[in-house]
């Protein structure tokens, strides 16, 4: 599992995918967490990010245009797209804004927001 994640990553960090900068957050089977470092806004207390999740066995690759505001533990997907992994074609857009969110710091969500924060 480990080597296949690090074919993922080195895939990943190759690949001609909007992310320029991906850095790995967390895998649980075939899905793997991921943030591009390169899309880290800082607007007062207030974090706008895209992250990545890919389900390797869907051949599915999901991004998220996400604003975090860690005082009050929320964040809110601003829209999202479906793509394939394999040839990065775009196969789903979605613009719609959703409600925020509330995540707790054991969460895989909180778990994101650490590493982006600190890079712990």
């Amino acid at each position: 599992m480990k080597k296949f994640l690090l074919v993922l990553m080195i895939c990943l960090t190759c690949s001609t995918c909007s992310a320029e900068d991906l850095k790995f957050i967390d895998a649980m089977d075939d899905t793997g967490y991921y943030y591009d470092a390169d899309s880290v806004q800082s607007e007062g207390n207030i974090i706008k990010v895209k992250m990545a999740v890919i389900k390797a066995s869907l051949n599915r690759m999901y991004t998220y245009d996400v604003r975090i505001t860690p005082a009050n533990h929320t964040y809110e997907v601003l829209s999202s797209q479906i793509l394939s992994y394999d040839t990065r074609a775009v196969l789903e857009t979605n613009n719609k804004r959703r409600l925020p969110q509330r995540y707790s710091d054991k969460s895989e969500m909180g778990q994101m927001v650490q590493l982006i924060l600190y890079n712990e």
